[in-house]
């Protein structure tokens, strides 16, 4: 087992009821279907739902980008005070593709992150 622990967890901003279109739906979809393949454990806020308005409007205010669902956030040591946005899903899905460069390129690159890298700090699935 490794020394490091994985104290960050993925926070996911969505729309289950309203307030999204049916592409932004199929993106949810597939982020989640993304963050379960991974066995990355994450949380959820529902930006349709009143009682977490205050959350979503937090979020949308680190993001700087509102009503687009999905967005992926970063609670740095799993806590609500230290919230990085990731992206919404294009940026998500671009990470995601960054995974297949040959090892030596992202070494040549260090400005590419990608989503292996993030989710290594992330608690996982049991």
């Amino acid at each position: 087992m490794s020394s490091t622990a994985r104290t960050n967890r993925i926070l996911l901003l969505v729309s289950e009821n309203g307030g999204s279109t049916s592409a932004q739906q199929g993106n949810t979809r597939r982020c989640t279907d993304l963050l379960s393949a991974k066995k990355v454990a994450y949380d959820t806020v529902d930006g349709a739902d009143a009682e977490q308005k205050e959350v979503r409007d937090r979020l949308f205010g680190i993001s700087g980008v509102r009503g687009n669902y999905p967005q992926m956030f970063v609670m740095v040591e799993g806590l609500m005070s230290k919230i990085e946005f990731l992206g919404s899903w294009e940026k998500i899905e671009e990470m995601n593709e960054l995974n297949d460069l040959p090892e030596e390129v992202l070494t040549k690159n260090p400005e590419l992150v990608t989503l292996d890298m993030v989710f290594k700090e992330c608690e996982t699935l049991e």
